[in-house]
Parts: C-alpha cells; sequence; structure tokens
C-alpha cells in the first residue's frame, strides 16, 4: 500500500514529488481510488518548478478526472489575483483563448503515459516464468545416441530371415528406432545370420533391452551378438 502525503502543505508535497518521481500513478500500473484519494488533498496545481513530479502526476489525473476549470497556476497558498478591467473589449477573448491553450496542452502532457501503460505486457506469473526457463533449458540439453549393430544366428537354414527382421521391427521401445535395412550374410553349411541395426538414446535404451527384445522370438533365433557400438 502507497505511504499518506498531504499535497496542501509543502511538508506532504515534496516528499510526494519524490515518492512519483519514477511513477505514473499512486499505486500500480493504472488509475485507482489512491490517486483519488490523495489529489483530493491538493488546495491546488503543484509548483511546476519545484514539484514537477507531483505537477505532472496532478494534471495526468486532472485529464482522467476531467478536472478542467482549476487553474493551472502553482498553488501558493492564496487565490490568485483578478485580472485588470481592460478598455479593450478583444483583449479577454485573447486572453481566455490563451489559457484554453494552456489548459489543452497540460492535458495532454501525459498522453503518451498513457498509451505506453496501455502497451505494457501483462507481468508474468512466477509459473509461466519457470516453465519458460525450463523449456530453454531442455531445448539446449544434449540427447546422447549411439548406434548398435547385432547379429542374429538361426536355428536352421529354413528359418525366415527377413520375416524374423520384419516382426523385430514391429517392436516398439521409447527411445529406439531400428535401421531400415539389413544384411543376411554365410556363416556355414547354407545357414546365414541376420545383421541389423538400430539407434538408441542412450538414457533410456540398453543394449540388454535390444537383446531381449530380439531373445523373445527364441523358436527362431539361436543366439545374438553387439557387434559394434558408436556414438552419434
Amino acid at each position: 500500500m502507497a505511504p499518506k502525503f498531504d499535497l496542501s502543505t509543502p511538508k506532504g508535497l515534496m516528499p510526494f514529488n519524490g515518492y512519483i518521481s519514477a511513477k505514473s500513478y499512486v499505486e500500480g500500473y493504472s488509475y485507482s481510488q489512491a490517486d483519488a484519494d490523495m489529489f483530493a488533498t491538493c488546495s491546488g496545481v503543484p509548483d511546476k518548478t519545484k514539484a514537477p513530479h507531483a505537477y505532472r502526476w496532478y494534471i495526468h489525473i486532472a485529464a482522467i478526472k476531467g478536472v478542467r476549470s482549476l487553474s493551472l497556476a502553482p498553488s501558493s497558498g492564496s487565490a490568485p489575483a483578478a485580472a485588470p478591467a481592460s478598455t479593450s473589449r478583444a483583449a479577454p477573448a485573447a486572453k481566455a483563448t490563451k489559457v484554453d491553450d494552456e489548459d489543452d496542452d497540460d492535458d495532454d502532457l501525459f498522453g503518451d503515459d498513457e498509451e505506453e501503460e496501455a502497451a505494457k505486457p501483462a507481468e508474468k506469473s512466477r509459473a509461466e516464468k519457470m516453465a519458460e526457463a525450463k523449456a530453454a533449458k531442455d531445448a539446449k540439453k544434449k540427447i546422447d545416441r549411439s548406434q548398435i549393430v547385432f547379429e542374429v544366428k538361426p536355428w536352421d537354414t529354413e528359418t525366415d530371415l527377413k520375416g524374423l527382421f520384419a516382426k523385430i521391427c514391429k517392436t516398439e521401445i521409447e527411445g529406439l528406432v531400428w535401421g531400415e535395412a539389413h544384411k543376411l550374410v554365410p556363416v556355414a553349411f547354407g545357414v546365414k545370420k541376420l545383421v541389423l541395426s538400430c539407434v538408441v538414446e542412450d538414457d533410456k535404451v540398453g543394449v540388454e533391452d535390444i537383446t531381449d527384445v530380439i531373445e523373445g522370438f527364441e523358436d527362431e533365433v539361436q543366439s545374438v551378438d553387439m557387434t559394434t557400438m558408436n556414438r552419434l
């Protein structure tokens, strides 16, 4: 909650001038009851030379409240002296026009402030800031991957190695991608072995996980050996 100042006296006005120096409003980023209450303590327009920040705030709040009849001369504790009578009828009209122009200028002094306040994005919550920081950290985190090659030996020459390869590749494990190609390499006596590869995320899939998958086809697989493992 903002401190309270009595703006009817220099004792209250000058501290308020310092308080409002970096603000557009008494509280927060928009006009509130706090501004209305503080405005009510003013006995007149603050001295623009002695209290420029209080003067700026006063003119801005007066424009918001629609107060246009107050004199824009700095308050001095006494009512302003009446203007001397003029023998020319045109002079009062000219004077009035000048004052009106000054009113318009002062009312527009802080139109930019209102536009700047409206253009400010809503302040992000702590949860949103933490979520963005985590997303940025995860994006920078490098995922370690490896390419692994296996040799699969069947029980006999009658084993359909191409069909076995297709069944193995249908097994899905998070962090594992089977290679699209395979080889059938002769071993002996007409028996061939199946050579296949895969790429894994090291923190999710281990060699034993893949071996267990292939050995699961026990009617067709005699043995499984890892031949190479290369870090990508």
